[in-house]
């Protein structure tokens, strides 16, 4: 994120009161791109299905469904899952060697494969899910799952560009552009996948147009980025294994017999499980705006006085100096997020009733709402710690951590469907503070070793 954190120190430099809602409010919606409002665009559908109730609300309903899992397949398969973490390591290091001029041509050849690589997986798929649906149909769906896959790549650059408050601006504007859209003409299936591709087509067209805006280059595609040699294998099997492990246990409830039922074609979902857990989801978006402040302005800015001091033949007592203000920032970033997380969550427990009413979720599933809500504070717990794995380069840590929390939760859903609906929820919570309190163990014997592996070991 070069940059990012200087350009959210200056606006925390203005009013006071006014610029902190707006660094925060840019943490958020930068540091969660189209995950979370993924997750928002599914929730919409809940509008959307008022609008359309006198044509018949099984429509918008299918949609969700099919949206979800074109938002599972492009963020956590082979496809983007496996490049996204490595892609972010390469722009990074092309960045700090001066090589900017190849950002672009990497960026439009890594679309061109993941876009090649997606036809190939997604057609076929798409023709297996949905036999008895028209071509029109396959196209749009497809289409759609190859425009997200874009999407998750582009922020990667997107999101650090000088023009941020325009990417933000931009996914405003087209998921607005979505939900109006739908409200007037969305009366069918197609017709609301047709307007989602078009607000995600729009928003990639933009983001496409800054990045080329930013990035110029004499070439237009280059595939260095693919070079075996260098690619960081480790980093995609950590991105490939997390998204695996965010997903698996919605994929578990969604096809067991107990607690999954058919939706459309063979694609099924879980009335128990899908609403609380995307709800969950939601309420941790003020801790990741938190932290990725926190990592972004405070951390990098003592990670970045720390190796210049080592570089430029810094005393040692200097070097110790900062890597304990390093500590200290991961210390206050993690006790700060687990303490407006726990607010959150209180406020979100006393109004959970009346938000189930809204939707008309039946009150039986408060108690897994609390499940999955201490466990969504669990994940941005371990999400935050990888990050700060990321940064201090201990990639195949990272890595053994994601597969561990894939086999974990995939493992423990199993047991906590077949232990009764009292444990649903047990299996993804529990999993996630077995590696969160993992993960805590190893960062803090990262930090505590940082000057000695590196004056020793490298």
């Amino acid at each position: 994120m070069a940059g990012i954190g200087f350009e959210l120190r200056r606006v925390l430099n203005g009013d006071r009161i006014l610029s902190i809602a707006k660094v925060y409010g840019y943490s958020a919606l930068l540091s969660s791109g189209p995950w979370v409002i993924s997750i928002v665009a599914i929730l919409f559908v809940g509008f959307v299905n008022i609008a359309t109730m006198e044509q018949g609300s099984g429509s918008a309903v299918q949609f969700q469904i099919v949206i979800t899992y074109a938002i599972a397949l492009a963020s956590s398969m082979i496809i983007t899952g496996f490049i996204q973490l490595p892609f972010t390591r390469y722009v990074a290091d092309e960045i700090y060697a001066g090589r900017e001029d190849e950002l672009l041509p990497a960026y439009y050849g890594t679309l061109l494969v993941i876009w090649i690589v997606g036809f190939i997986f997604i057609l076929p798929f798409m023709l297996f899910v949905f036999p008895d649906k028209d071509s029109f149909f396959i196209i749009g769906v497809s289409s759609t799952f190859q425009i997200l896959s874009g999407v998750w790549v582009s922020n990667i650059l997107a999101a650090s560009l000088k023009y941020y408050r325009a990417v933000l601006l931009a996914y405003g504007l087209s998921y607005g552009l979505i939900v109006l859209l739908s409200y007037y003409f969305g009366d069918s299936l197609e017709k609301l996948i047709v307007i989602f591709f078009i607000g995600n087509a729009l928003l990639l067209i933009v983001m496409m147009t800054l990045i080329t805006k930013t990035y110029e280059s004499g070439r237009l595609i280059s595939l260095r980025f693919f070079n075996t040699s260098d690619f960081y294998w480790s980093l995609g099997f950590a991105g490939l294994f997390y998204n695996l492990g965010v997903w698996v246990d919605k994929f578990i409830f969604w096809y067991h017999p107990l607690t999954g039922y058919a939706v459309i074609g063979k694609l099924h979902a879980s009335v128990v499980y899908d609403l609380p857990i995307f709800i969950a989801y939601l309420s941790i978006l003020p801790g990741m705006a938190i932290f990725f402040y926190r990592l972004e302005a405070d951390f990098a800015e003592k990670y970045e006085l720390f190796f210049d001091a080592i570089r430029d033949g810094g005393t040692l007592e200097m070097i110790e100096r900062y890597r304990n203000d390093m500590t200290e920032v991961v210390r206050h970033a993690l006790r700060e997020v687990i303490m407006i997380q726990g607010i959150m969550n209180v406020i979100l427990f006393i109004l959970a009733p009346s938000i189930f009413d809204t939707l008309h979720i039946p009150q039986l599933y408060l108690g897994l709402f609390h499940v999955l809500t201490v466990g969504a504070q669990l994940q941005l717990g371990f999400m935050s710690v990888m990050a700060l794995l990321y940064y201090l380069d201990r990639r195949k840590v990272a890595m053994w951590l994601s597969i561990l929390f894939f086999l974990l939760n995939g493992i423990l859903t199993f047991v906590s469907i077949y232990l009764g609906p009292s444990m649903f929820g047990y299996g993804y919570a529990v999993s996630l503070l077995i590696v969160f309190a993992i993960s805590l163990l190893i960062i803090k014997r990262e930090l505590w070793e940082l000057d000695y592996e590196t004056f020793m070991l490298h």
